[in-house]
């Protein structure tokens, strides 16, 4: 019996023009690699803007997009619908508007855009029930495909060892877009500030998008956006003492209802890489997050972000713990195996 042959349309990102989104590499390729790997299906991926995507098209059996909003998408899934494939939409945060703070506001609204690839496809998947909810205004019928993190590909032996910490110590700090926070940012950079002035052994490593405050934070280290798994392994050797996630919460009243329809993808990756951290108490993380369990959850404000720096840094005893739950946690709850059975489902 021949195998299901699925194409992944790649994607530039909605908010880092000209770099691929992270979201595609996440969402889909990553559950299709595991899916491949396990002999369950054949794949392959390429850009909507490359001109041999409608080979591709021909080829597939099942074609899967990821918040396309392009004119090129719309012209490959009606294409792809002349032609009997099946089609497979997966959104994992509100695409039909940005909050202030967002990189994306800037562009153009392609609601309109988007709604036309929606018509053309068989099946729209959500990445968690908030989204799903409020998407049925747009979509009355969606396909839940939980976050799920393929643990064994980056850490084959379990929970990764760290044999000493990174001298200096180090901490992590990822963020596309810009930094998701309006009404405390100040506050935050504010807790930074104060914190590596006081422990200057400590610096602060960042993977993603460059934001304006960054010149006002010496001792963070810049890395600018990688591949989804070259990410994942850098987690995993850099040894890090600890992440921190910042996110508007009920503070941020415009974009409470935005950050509510996000994913927790960073405390995934955190946790399969053995990183403890600390989580705004932002609804994405209240739902999935143990406080002082599997993560710190803190409020937004300077002395919330300020104890939880100075209590994690310095209580090893607390960071192994939170760093061992938070890896169970992934690996039992939060496996990419579910998530693939799930989208298994939508290729009829």
């Amino acid at each position: 019996m021949s195998k299901v042959r699925v194409l992944a349309l790649q994607r530039e990102s909605h908010v880092a023009p000209g770099v691929p989104s992270l979201s595609v590499a996440a969402r889909v390729t990553e559950l299709l690699d595991y899916l491949q790997d396990r002999g369950q299906i054949d794949y392959a991926s390429i850009s909507e803007s490359d001109p041999a995507a409608t080979n591709g098209v021909r080829w597939a059996d099942v074609i899967i997009l990821s918040k396309h909003s392009s004119t090129a998408a719309l012209q490959l899934t009606q294409y792809g619908r002349q032609l009997g494939k099946r089609l497979v939409y997966d959104i994992d945060d509100w695409i039909f508007s940005f909050p202030e703070y967002s990189g994306g506001r800037a562009k153009n609204d392609k609601t309109g855009l988007i709604l036309d690839i929606l018509e053309n496809c068989h099946v729209v998947t959500v990445a968690n029930r908030r989204l799903q909810e409020k998407i049925r205004t747009h979509v009355p019928v969606t396909h839940y495909v939980p976050n799920g993190m393929w643990v064994e590909k980056y850490a084959p032996s379990g929970l990764p060892t760290i044999c000493k910490e990174a001298i200096p110590n180090r901490i992590v700090f990822t963020n596309a877009d810009l930094i998701k926070l309006e009404s405390s940012k100040e506050l935050l950079l504010t807790a930074l500030q104060v914190f590596f002035l006081k422990h200057p052994q400590f610096v602060l490593d960042f993977y993603g998008d460059p934001f304006p405050e960054i010149i006002s934070l010496p001792f963070l280290h810049f890395t600018n956006r990688m591949p989804y798994e070259q990410y994942m392994h850098s987690l995993i050797s850099g040894s890090y003492a600890f992440s921190i996630t910042p996110l508007g919460a009920g503070e941020d009243a415009a974009a409470s209802d935005f950050n509510a329809c996000k994913n927790p993808f960073k405390y995934l990756n955190y946790g399969a890489a053995g990183i403890p951290g600390i989580y705004s108490a932002s609804p994405i993380y209240t739902r999935c997050i143990a406080n002082m369990e599997t993560g710190i959850l803190v409020e937004n404000s300077l002395n919330d972000w300020s104890e939880a720096l100075e209590h994690l840094a310095f209580d090893l005893s607390l960071r192994e713990r939170i760093r061992t739950a938070a890896f169970d946690d992934i690996m039992n709850r939060h496996h990419v195996r579910k998530s693939a059975e799930s989208l298994v489902q939508t290729f009829g």
